[in-house]
C-alpha cells in the first residue's frame, strides 16, 4: 500500500501503471467488501441464491488485502544494504536500515496516526461528549491498542512486515530463483495439507505453527512473481484454474458445513490461485495506452492509502444512517451499489482535501530530516 520511489517515477525509471493500476483495483474491493459484509444500515440476513451471490461477491473482493500486500511486498522487498547511495555516508552502519524505516514510517504510520487518530479524536468528542482529555486518551488508546475498528488491522500486519523486510529482502536475493519457488512451493504444501484435515474433521494444529503463512505468502509471492516471473502459458493456465477455485473457495461453506470461509486472512491454495490470477491479469495483460487514463489511474492510486484509511468511519457515521434499509435481495444490491459510489466519492473527496492540506506538508517537512 506504500508507494516507494520505484512506483513513483522518479530517478529517471518509466513509470509502471499496471501496479497504480492494481492498488486502484484493490481500493475499490475492499470498500466493495466492507459495503456488502459490514456497513449496511441495517444486517439483513439473505437467503438462497441472493446470499451465494453476495458470498460469491465477498470472496472475489476479498482479494483487495493479498492485492495490496504484494504490492508492498513486490517494492519493499527490493531494499539492498548495499546498493550504491547519493548520500555517501548513508552506506555505512546502521544508516540505510535507518533511512529504509524513516521512510517507511513517514508513508506508512505517519498517515495512519494523522487520519485514524484525528477522526477518532472527533468521534470521542462530538458522538460520545467526552471531554478533551478523554477524547485524547480514547484516541490514543485506540491507536496503540490495535483500534477497535475493523479495517485498521491491516495497518499493524503491514508494519510487522515492513519491520522484518530488510532482513527477508536479503534472503529473498540470496536463495534465488529456485529457492525462492520453493519456498513458496513449500508454503503452498503445508497450507493444502491444513486445509485437507480441518475439512476432513481431523485438524493438525501444528500446521498453524508454520512462519510461511497467511498474508505473508502474498508478501513474498508480489516479489517472486515479479522478479521470477511466470511464462504467458502458465499465467493463462491460472486465468482457467481461476473460476473453479473460486467455485471450491465458495462450495466448500455449502459442502462442509461449520467451516469458516476461507477467504479471510488463512491461506488456502484455492484462493492463492484466485489472487495470483487477478494479480497477474492486471499486471502484465491489461495494457493502458489512454496517456489521459493512464493519468487518471496514477492520481487515483495516490490517494489509495487515505481512501482505505477514512472509508470505512466516513461509510459508518455519514453514510449507512442515511441510506434506506433493504427489504429483498434485489434491494440489498441496489443498496450496496448506492453506498458504494457515495462511500468511495466522499473518501476520495475527503482524501484529496486532506492529503492536499494535511498530510503531504507534514511528510515533505518530515523528509527534511537527514539520516
Amino acid at each position: 500500500m506504500t508507494m516507494p520511489d520505484s512506483v513513483s517515477g522518479v530517478a529517471g525509471r518509466l513509470r509502471d501503471v499496471n501496479y497504480d493500476l492494481l492498488r486502484v483495483v484493490a481500493m475499490c474491493l475492499v470498500i466493495g467488501v466492507h459495503v456488502i459484509n459490514n456497513y449496511m444500515p441495517v444486517k439483513m440476513t439473505l437467503a438462497g441464491s441472493a446470499e451465494v451471490v453476495r458470498f460469491v461477491l465477498f470472496a472475489l473482493f476479498m482479494v483487495c488485502n493479498p492485492l495490496f500486500i504484494m504490492v508492498s511486498g513486490r517494492f519493499n522487498l527490493t531494499f539492498d544494504v548495499n546498493k550504491p547511495s547519493t548520500d555517501k555516508s548513508s552506506s555505512h552502519g546502521l544508516k540505510p536500515y535507518a533511512r529504509y524505516y524513516y521512510k517507511r514510517f513517514i508513508s506508512l504510520i505517519v498517515p495512519y496516526l494523522l487520519y485514524a487518530g484525528g477522526m477518532g479524536f472527533v468521534a470521542y468528542l462530538v458522538v460520545d461528549h467526552r471531554s478533551l482529555g478523554g477524547a485524547v486518551s480514547g484516541t490514543l488508546f485506540d491507536l496503540f491498542s490495535g483500534y477497535d475498528d475493523s479495517v485498521y488491522w491491516f495497518v499493524f500486519m503491514l508494519a510487522g512486515f515492513v519491520l522484518a523486510t530488510p532482513f527477508l529482502a536479503v534472503m529473498m536475493r540470496a536463495i534465488g530463483r529456485s529457492g525462492a519457488w520453493l519456498l513458496i512451493g513449500l508454503a503452498a504444501a503445508v497450507a493444502a495439507a491444513e486445509q485437507i484435515c480441518n475439512l476432513t474433521g481431523y485438524p493438525l494444529l501444528f500446521l498453524q505453527s508454520f512462519p510461511w503463512r497467511s498474508l505473508l505468502f502474498y508478501y513474498l509471492l508480489g516479489y517472486v512473481l515479479e522478479f521470477y516471473p511466470l511464462s504467458a502459458r502458465i499465467r493463462h493456465v491460472l486465468y482457467a484454474m481461476a473460476p473453479f477455485a473460486l467455485a471450491w473457495t465458495v462450495g466448500t461453506r455449502y459442502l462442509f458445513p461449520g467451516q469458516p470461509a476461507q477467504v479471510n486472512r488463512t491461506l488456502t491454495v484455492a484462493y492463492a490461485i484466485v489472487v495470483a490470477a487477478v494479480f497477474l491479469f492486471f499486471r502484465y495483460d491489461v495494457h493502458v495506452k489512454s496517456a489521459r487514463l493512464r493519468k487518471v489511474i496514477i492520481w487515483l492510486a495516490g490517494y489509495s492509502y487515505t481512501i482505505y484509511l477514512v472509508h470505512s468511519p466516513l461509510s459508518k457515521v455519514l453514510i449507512g444512517p442515511r441510506i434506506p434499509a433493504p427489504t429483498d435481495g434485489w434491494s440489498y444490491a441496489g443498496i450496496s451499489v448506492l453506498m458504494f459510489g457515495a462511500t468511495l466519492l466522499a473518501a476520495l473527496l475527503f482524501a484529496v482535501i486532506a492529503d492536499t492540506v494535511v498530510l503531504k506538508p507534514v511528510q515533505r517537512l518530515l523528509r527534511k530530516v537527514r539520516l
